[in-house]
């Protein structure tokens, strides 16, 4: 007989740990493994939005198909008692870099660490076919020892597809996050690789500036501004960077994406030589 006081009989709720635009995120106990992890659980408000409610399912059958130790494991899916959705995920002990950066921006050398593991991340879910499409600091948890991990793979599509499914991108909207949204992705709506590493770009960035490429008084406005300017050289923004993790990002910035890097992989191993390179 199923607990009431229990999410699909199974999982305790321990109290939130963060939200976002689609889901609030608790804190939980799985009785059945006896080991704690994190639920995202749909808001109540979105339920009536079959396109969020689809691209949530999404999310999920994508992300548990990537095995990775810079991926942010699924555990379960499942519906609760309200009929609404949730995913059961891998808990991590740490702090988003978004929050990491509240702080200030990181040594460059961390900061290359952070980046290889979320280029690796990247490459695990390119090698499935998957875009990420919303690569932003927000969307890193960092856990012990650095250890970066990708999260929310809500507005994930098939690179395998002509494009991503049309009822699935808000009609023509925006999809992804206006300060790191490659130029190709903010003006026609196209993702690839070279757009998710020039959001790792622009992630690099703020981690080793304190603030991202691209300002403006509004999302549009700076979505807008990559496609008719270039970013201020980031050795500008952060005096003293390693001059190869500077031309890397630099280059992960390119506005023209037959020209950006593209390997993930490739760009990981790179990241990871600099941050191994020295003393921070």
């Amino acid at each position: 007989m199923n607990d009431p006081d229990l999410l699909a009989g199974r999982y305790r709720l321990d109290g939130s740990i963060g939200h976002g635009g689609m889901a609030v995120v608790f804190g939980a106990f799985d009785t059945v493994l006896e080991r704690p992890v994190a639920i995202k659980y749909f808001q109540t408000h979105l339920m009536r939005e079959p396109v969020l409610v689809e691209r949530f399912r999404r999310e999920a059958l994508a992300a548990a198909k990537i095995v990775h130790p810079n991926v942010v494991a699924i555990h379960d899916i499942g519906i609760g008692d309200d009929d609404r959705p949730f995913i059961v995920m891998e808990l991590v002990d740490g702090p988003s870099l978004a929050e990491l950066l509240k702080a200030g921006p990181l040594p460059d050398r961390r900061a290359a660490r952070i980046g290889a593991g979320i280029a690796r991340g990247l490459a695990a879910a390119h090698a499935f076919g998957f875009i990420h499409r919303d690569v932003k600091p927000a969307n890193v948890m960092i856990a012990a020892d650095d250890l970066a991990k990708l999260t929310d793979f809500g507005l994930v599509f098939d690179a395998g597809d002509d494009a991503p499914p049309s009822d699935l991108t808000m009609h023509g909207a925006l999809v992804g996050s206006a300060a790191y949204v490659a130029p190709e992705q903010a003006r026609y709506g196209e993702a690839s690789a070279a757009s998710d590493l020039y959001a790792l770009g622009c992630t690099l960035y703020e981690t080793v500036a304190g603030v991202p490429p691209f300002s403006g008084a509004t999302a549009i406005d700076q979505a807008v501004k990559r496609l008719v300017e270039a970013p201020e050289p980031v050795a500008i923004r952060a005096p003293g960077i390693q001059p190869a993790l500077a031309a890397l990002i630099m280059e992960l910035l390119v506005r023209d994406p037959q020209r950006r890097r593209d390997d993930a992989g490739e760009v990981g191993d790179e990241l990871a030589s600099i941050g191994d390179a020295g003393p921070d």
